[in-house]
């Protein structure tokens, strides 16, 4: 019988600590996105097979053997997030209200792929999509966006690999290009790879086998498939990047996995996740509202990586803590220790206390284990006197004060020692 007691393989508990860094994270990621005006959406796990079939390619490792389906339903589990937020554009005819619009979301997908590092089976993306503008100038804010919020979080390292796929007609020649250059060199190529010369080309460039990768380096086709109109808008987006301070490696052997892409594609990596190097990415898809059933409008995106970057950033996550703890002695009153426990609580305060009947000295000794700055000493003989002994512990240093002005004092301590 399956040992119950063991999570399923490709998903991941994350301990106290672990959701600290989290949802740091996200309240940080968030902090960035407010000032490039995005504004956050939440949309269901669940949608329609069909939508990723169309919209991601039905010729996609995603699609071919990733996704999560539900049992004699046509439903899936979300692989991504931003085809599920064009059909929420599209549901909601939000095209008839405004001619631009920006979106941002935050939560889980879900892919069957074989668990590794940094890759699992459930995982979260933090992404944005800007709806409705053609201008290179869209592109550079989600790519400034994108490493604001790694900075703000606190990501040092990484790098911005970008390329052009070209409009729609571009990227038809680019496949047929590869198509028939890769024909001469099928033999070396993986299984997969053989497959996806016939059905999707493009697959080839991004395989991530070395005698794949090998062989896509032998050719060379940079700039040469973009039209005029395209090479043009991606020379404006590269000068801008460089007048803005962004750095960038032009890769021209950069796809993207996903077969919405036309234009600009590209990816955030980092030295620190190994093989499986990308912290996010994005690109344009401004062929996929109109190709399903909608009005002929651009739009381009980002999605970044929340496990990715909890991988990244190599300090020790940081302890969960509470700025205050209620300790007491043994004979004192315990309605009492609890109602300052709950009146603090009602002031705002983040606080805890022991429910297990341990000594002074042992909830001193668990305080400090919990990295907490303020302990509440409630004593028989203090609490007689309304009054209890308020010690910082950083300070090693305790006075004697009425339970009256306790949260008052507390909320500025708090506030003044903030950070140290």
């Amino acid at each position: 019988m399956k040992n119950l007691y063991s999570g399923i393989r490709g998903t991941a508990d994350l301990s106290p600590s672990e959701t600290a860094l989290f949802l740091d994270i996200v309240d940080k990621s968030r902090e960035v996105i407010e000032r490039f005006a995005y504004e956050e959406i939440v949309l269901p796990v669940l949608e329609e097979k069909g939508l990723f079939e169309k919209s991601v390619g039905e010729n996609t490792d995603i699609v071919e053997r990733q996704m999560f389906k539900i049992e004699g339903k046509d439903i899936v589990l979300r692989p991504e997030g931003t085809a599920q937020v064009v059909r929420y554009f599209l549901e909601k005819s939000l095209y008839k209200q405004h001619d631009f619009h920006k979106f941002s979301y935050v939560g889980p997908m879900f892919r069957g792929e074989r668990p590794q590092k940094g890759r699992l089976r459930q995982f979260y993306h933090i992404g944005a999509e800007a709806i409705g503008s053609r201008s290179f100038y869209v592109d550079a804010e989600l790519i400034s966006l994108c490493s604001a919020i790694l900075e703000n979080i606190g990501v040092r390292k990484f790098k911005l690999r970008i390329n052009s796929l070209g409009c729609f007609r571009d990227k038809s020649r680019l496949s047929s290009f590869i198509k028939q250059s890769l024909q001469e060199h099928k033999s070396k190529l993986c299984p997969d790879c053989k497959r996806r010369i016939r059905h999707n080309p493009l697959r080839v460039i991004d395989c991530k086998k070395e005698q794949c990768r090998a062989v896509v380096k032998s050719l060379d086709f940079k700039e040469a498939h973009l039209c005029k109109d395209c090479q043009r808008d991606f020379r404006n987006l590269l000068n801008f990047l460089e007048e803005t301070g962004l750095k960038y490696v032009y890769d021209p052997y950069l796809v993207r996995g996903l077969d919405y892409y036309t234009n600009t594609v590209f990816e955030i990596v980092s030295e620190s996740l190994g093989s499986q190097n990308a912290i996010g990415a994005g690109g344009r898809y401004n062929n996929l509202i109109k190709f399903l059933g909608g009005p002929d409008i651009p739009a381009a995106g980002f999605a970044l990586g929340i496990e990715r970057i909890m991988i990244t950033l190599k300090e020790s996550p940081p302890r969960y803590s509470i700025p205050v703890f209620v300790a007491y002695s043994a004979d004192a009153d315990s309605n009492a220790v609890y109602g300052i426990l709950s009146n603090l609580r009602k002031s705002g305060i983040n606080c805890d206390s022991d429910y297990c009947g341990k000594s002074l000295k042992a909830q001193m000794r668990n305080a400090q284990r919990r990295g907490v700055r303020f302990v509440v000493i409630a004593g028989r003989d203090e609490l007689k006197k309304n009054k209890i002994l308020l010690k910082d512990m950083k300070e090693s240093r305790q006075e004697e004060i009425d339970i009256g002005v306790l949260a008052g004092k507390l909320n500025s301590f708090i506030k003044e020692k903030k950070g140290d």
